[in-house]
């Protein structure tokens, strides 16, 4: 099913939104999670992006089997749980998200996905062991872009652009947007 994205203004407010998320989800996984990041577009101030808060949470976990329990707790919460996307390099992480109007659900195909104009997205989650290279990664494309502005404006121009299109999945565009992404990570990697 053919998507269209939308890429909005930096909103003010994005940080306040994450923040109260925040404070329900600590409150509610009290001792099962070891940090809690904002990641994504609406952790850059001044960076446009989707309206949808992106969140991290990290657990110690070797093993996947232990992320279910922080799962079962996010359901509980309202979070719809997408398995779909722990087949190939997911693995090792899980994806959930919280869509206004919509209550807790599995969501195992695309064929399932909500649709987005009767329920839009409010919250993502990624759960994953905070020793993860992923974990390691979004947090340092994050603050690459907080601390230079020039990536940070060419990362919204070009993610303008791609918006304009329809993509055939959401993963087509995130996978559009890949290349600059590991161009702004091989850069915070050597520190320049």
């Amino acid at each position: 099913m053919p998507v269209s994205i939308t890429i909005v203004s930096y909103d003010s407010d994005w940080p306040h939104r994450f923040e109260q998320e925040a404070v329900q989800i600590r409150q509610q996984l009290s001792g099962m999670v070891q940090a809690l990041e904002h990641i994504g577009s609406t952790a850059v101030e001044g960076l446009g992006g989707k309206p949808i808060i992106d969140m991290m949470l990290g657990v110690k976990a070797t093993e996947p089997a232990a992320l279910s329990p922080v799962v079962h707790q996010l359901m509980s919460m309202g979070y719809c749980y997408f398995p779909l996307y722990e087949e190939g390099i997911y693995r090792d992480r899980r994806f959930l998200a919280r869509y206004e109007g919509l209550p807790s659900m599995r969501i195992e195909s695309h064929s399932q996905f909500p649709d987005r104009a009767a329920y839009p997205p409010l919250f993502h989650v990624h759960l994953l062991s905070i020793d993860s290279p992923y974990w390691k990664r979004h947090l340092q494309f994050r603050d690459y872009l907080r601390a230079h502005p020039i990536a940070r404006d060419a990362y919204y121009r070009m993610k303008v652009k791609l918006a304009r299109g329809v993509w055939e999945s959401g993963e087509d565009y995130a996978q559009a947007k890949r290349g600059f992404i590991q161009r702004i990570e091989r850069l915070a990697e050597l520190g320049l």
